[in-house]
């Protein structure tokens, strides 16, 4: 019914994690049996992850929320890219995470290009390719 905030539980996931759901449902900070035993895991999640998507596991991060996981991204990539260029281009129906993050980011001193869609709901890739200047450092679309 609606996806864009949850959906079902894959069941070879829910499978996975009934563990942890019902009798290892330690803290990952914690320093008991349960808290190390869910931080192997986490930790075997990690690797797994990043080995797939030939990564480091340094690389892999687990956030608790799309929210917090869009403005780690924006944030990060801007102010880790500021010095090669502070221009940023968004889609005008991004998740209203993605543009408070583009206005915040507008607040601390970068310009970002606010991208009409269609009545689809899509971006003109002209527009796009018009939009993308020297210093442009980040596309979200």
């Amino acid at each position: 019914m609606d996806y864009a905030a949850t959906t079902p539980v894959d069941p070879r996931v829910l499978k996975a994690m009934l563990p942890y759901f019902t009798k290892k449902f330690g803290n990952t900070m914690s320093l008991h049996s349960f808290g190390r035993e869910a931080k192997n895991a986490l930790e075997d999640s990690r690797e797994a992850i990043a080995e797939l998507m030939n990564a480091n596991p340094e690389e892999v991060i687990f956030t608790g929320s799309a929210t917090e996981a869009n403005n780690l991204a924006l944030k990060g990539i801007a102010f880790a890219n500021k010095e090669k260029g502070r221009h940023i281009i968004v889609s005008k129906i991004e998740h209203d995470c993605v543009l408070g993050a583009a206005r915040w980011l507008e607040a601390q001193g970068f310009e970002v290009t606010y991208l009409p869609v269609d009545r689809y709901g899509l971006v003109d890739l002209n527009e796009l390719e018009n939009s993308i200047r020297k210093d442009t450092i980040l596309v979200s679309i």
